[in-house]
This record gives structure tokens, sequence and C-alpha cells, in this order.
């Protein structure tokens, strides 16, 4: 395998595990602001809701930009596939010509 598919696969397989860790380091800080913030009960799930409404946004944002990510690598490998086919396709045609 060359460095380049090795780099490519480490990345894609740490970008979940970054994207979760993200995900739980932004809820364990929403939970302790909400629990050491001094205010009354009504105020307090006004900010949980919020706070859940921002974190859900923010999820599908990453995943929307991991999806993309994902789309755009699946679109390289195959653009490179078909660059090493038409290479294959073209010396056979020489040998065979």
């Amino acid at each position: 395998m060359n460095g380049k598919r090795s780099k490519g696969n480490s990345w894609a397989n740490r970008l979940p595990a970054f994207v979760a860790g993200l995900l739980l380091g932004g809820l364990a800080g929403a939970a302790a602001m909400l629990l050491l913030a001094p205010r009354s009960g009504e105020k307090t799930r006004s900010e949980i809701q919020k706070q859940g409404e921002k974190l859900r946004h923010q999820a599908a944002e990453s995943m929307d930009d991991v999806v993309t990510g994902a789309g755009d690598k699946a679109h390289q490998f195959t653009d490179s596939v078909q660059d090493e086919v038409d290479d294959l396709h073209q010396r056979a045609q020489e040998l065979f010509a």
C-alpha cells in the first residue's frame, strides 16, 4: 500500500470519532453550564431547550460536512480508478495494435 492511501484511510477512520467527541464535549459543557448557573427552574428549562436546539443544528451541520467530505473522497477515488483503467486500456491497445 502506498503512503497516500494509508493516510487517507487513517483520516477517514478518525473523523467519526472526532465528530462524536466534539458532540459529547459540547453536551458536557452545556450540562456543566446549566448545573452551575444560578437560575430559576423555568429559565433553566428554557436554556436547556435552546441549547438542545443549538446542538441539534451543530450536529446536523457536522454530519453534512462528514457526508460531503466522504462523497468528495469517493469521487476522487473513482476518478483515480477511472484514470488507471483508461491508462491500462491505452497500454493494451498499444500492445495489441
